[in-house]
């Protein structure tokens, strides 16, 4: 497959990922207006610079909530592509090339003995193209406790155990028992702006894999605001000639519904 194709092709799996963001947005407001259990919020970043230096960069997410006297539901959907343009040693040609490409999906169902207390399941998938991973596959079980749950801070903590299974690039698949133990912090500084704090960590014999998401949200206008986030992953052990940690520093808009 040449740049030209591959390119499309990862401009086609943005496109309908956002066709189908937007839709799950449209289709969730309107029943929020029925006040509904469900929320949830979508954001997207966009980067494209011309001129002696040509990149592109998307980042977009998608979080859905639903929640009821004893229900709990989640869904996360993440999309992430860069590319620049270089030039080719040999030929002298300039050529856009991808250098980052991931995509990850997450849901969680739970029951709700009370208001603070619950037992979930948990599963997740992702793909990063330039992680040495074919994908990552995570799937747990556990118990959550909400210590303090208010209109300005929101404090979780949630563990269990479970089964990572990864397949590495070369065809090789690694499978471990894990214990997985996760963090919820969230405050709000005023009337129109907050801040979150979500840290998860898998740990088994061969592996743990540590995530730690922070970031700012400020309201615009209504349900638009704009978010600053910081990602950070490190794995204790990885394939050859890739990073143990990798960082996502974003400025996107987000919509709230």
């Amino acid at each position: 497959m040449n740049n030209a194709v591959k390119r499309d092709v990862i401009t086609g799996r943005l496109v309908l990922g956002w066709i189908y963001m937007t839709t799950l947005i449209i289709s969730s407001s309107a029943l929020a207006e029925e006040k509904s259990p469900f929320n949830g919020e979508g954001e997207i970043g966009m980067l494209i610079t011309g001129g002696n230096t040509e990149t592109e960069s998307v980042n977009s997410k998608l979080k859905l909530n639903y929640e009821t006297a004893h229900c709990l539901n989640t869904a996360g959907f993440e999309a992430m592509y860069s590319a620049e343009e270089v030039e080719d040693d040999t030929s002298g040609k300039t050529e856009k090339e991808t250098t980052a490409e991931k995509y990850l999906i997450s849901a969680k169902t739970g029951y709700k003995f009370n208001e603070a207390n619950y037992i979930f399941m948990l599963g997740s998938c992702e793909d990063d193209r330039f992680s040495g991973y074919d994908y990552q596959i995570s799937l747990s079980a556990g118990y959550g406790h909400r210590f303090i749950k208010n209109d300005r801070i929101t404090l979780e903590l949630e563990v269990g155990p479970g089964y990572r299974i990864n397949r590495l690039d070369d065809g090789e698949k690694e499978e471990d028992t894990i214990l997985r133990g996760s963090g919820l912090f969230a405050l709000k500084l005023t009337e129109t702006s907050s801040f979150q704090q979500d840290v998860s960590v898998e740990t088994g014999q061969d592996n743990t894999i540590t995530r730690a998401v922070s970031a700012i949200k400020t309201q615009i206008v209504g349900a638009l605001s704009m978010k600053a986030s910081f990602t950070l992953k490190n794995t204790s052990q990885v394939p050859e000639d890739t990073k143990r940690t990798d960082t996502e520093t974003a400025l996107t808009l987000v919509y709230d519904f």
